[in-house]
């Protein structure tokens, strides 16, 4: 009898060495249940489509001053418009209003190469003059929305016309 409960005692202590997992083991399945909360976390990608800005929004919101335009392609109409303190977008019917990053770049006009909103950021980017012979007033130029979770939510190609 006594042999009998020996031998279940170590098919016990076989089986609970099983169930055991290795500190790298371990390691692995923490690291991978992280990445799984996170990446449920993360909210669902939106693309961020700007309308451009007409004039009677300029006039309506006196935003007429020093600073930049961007607009796309060959459209005069600006996507964006970038001035010493702020910078504004029409998404989606609204105008967003972008505060001017102070650490980012200088651009003319008092403008700025970065503008932080509530919910995504904007970066413009001097593109090489390509022997258009542009000069400090008209330049092509990128510009780029980040998301909230410092996605590119929108990128397009066009011209910075800019004035003091």
């Amino acid at each position: 009898m006594m042999q009998k409960h020996v031998i279940v005692l170590a098919a016990l202590v076989v089986l609970a060495g099983c169930n055991r997992e290795s500190p790298a083991e371990k390691a692995a399945d923490d690291a991978r249940d992280i990445a799984m909360v996170e990446k449920m976390s993360k909210e669902p990608f939106k693309p961020i489509l700007p309308i451009a800005i007409t004039s009677v929004d300029i006039d309506r919101y006196g935003l007429d001053k020093p600073g930049c335009t961007f607009s796309k392609g060959k459209s005069t109409e600006p996507l964006f418009i970038a001035t010493r303190d702020e910078g504004f977008m029409r998404v989606a019917g609204d105008l967003k209003r972008f505060s001017a990053r102070s650490l980012s770049a200088d651009l003319p006009g008092g403008a700025r190469t970065t503008y932080v909103g509530l919910s995504s950021w904007v970066d413009i980017i001097r593109q090489p003059d390509a022997g258009t012979a542009s000069d400090q007033s008209i330049w092509p130029a990128r510009l780029i929305v980040h998301d909230s979770q410092e996605r590119v939510a929108f990128q397009a190609d066009g011209t910075m016309r800019c004035r003091e």
